[in-house]
């Protein structure tokens, strides 16, 4: 049953939570900005601060300076945490859309974003979210 309401304040508590237990991936660091437009909680724009492979910080805020910025309609944020819409093709396609270095984004840290752990936590908190 769907406990969590995505992109909640609970939603993003238990997403740093996973995050922090993603594998060392020792180096492999930044800080990216999400933002999602148009949701049921308003726009939502979460600072995510990657350190050896983890999410060492997940802060909701407009503030802080991120390195690439990958900003998604609200849909097409749900079908890309659902594991429905591949991270390259939403690029590719312009369903997301990557301002800054979105070489940081889509290469230095797909060790993490790209990852077969992340997939897995992202279904694991579809599976406990609404949508």
């Amino acid at each position: 049953m769907a406990d969590l309401s995505f992109l909640s304040e609970a939603w993003v508590a238990e997403f740093a939570a996973a995050g922090a237990k993603l594998p060392e991936r020792s180096g492999v660091d930044g800080t990216i900005r999400f933002v999602v437009t148009s949701t049921p909680h308003g726009k939502v724009q979460l600072l995510l601060t990657v350190v050896d492979g983890r999410l060492s910080k997940v802060v909701a805020t407009r503030d802080g300076k991120a390195e690439a910025t990958v900003t998604w309609k609200y849909s097409d944020a749900v079908a890309q945490f659902r594991g429905d819409l591949d991270a390259d093709e939403a690029f590719m396609s312009g369903r997301c859309k990557v301002e800054d270095s979105y070489l940081r984004y889509l290469f230095d840290l797909r060790p993490v974003f790209g990852s077969s752990e992340w997939s897995v936590m992202l279904s694991d908190l579809a599976g406990r979210s609404e949508f």
